[in-house]
């Protein structure tokens, strides 16, 4: 379980900049590590690595979470040009616009929730 604990500590490091995976590989190397203790009083090294790994991708994981929602917060501009980039997009690669297909305008609706944070 301790190499299985750092295996998957390693893992969530790598894919910090990743959405759900360093959340997944996080935990479970919190979890190996704590179940390779099992009753005696000391962890294995290798458990110790992959505990302080997974907590690291869990630190870096929010830190990005939050800078995120901060700039959004503090410049809601770039959500309109978000919708702007999207509609473009939708435009290039079908050939239509996503209003046409949607029914509605990204753009249009991120500068609605851009109006919220202003």
């Amino acid at each position: 379980m301790a190499s299985t604990s750092l295996f998957l500590g390693v893992a969530a490091i790598c894919t910090a900049l990743t959405v759900f995976m360093p959340l997944l590989f996080g935990s479970l190397a919190i979890v190996f590590a704590l179940l390779s203790k099992g009753y005696g009083k000391k962890m294995l090294t290798q458990a110790k690595v992959g505990f302080i790994c997974g907590l690291g991708s869990f630190c870096i994981t929010t830190a990005m979470f939050v800078s995120s929602f901060i700039m959004l917060i503090s410049n809601p501009d770039v959500l309109v040009e978000v919708g702007r980039q999207y509609d473009a997009t939708c435009e290039a690669m079908y050939g239509q616009t996503s209003e046409e297909m949607f029914g509605y305008s990204f753009e249009d609706m991120m500068e609605d929730y851009a109006d919220l944070f202003r």
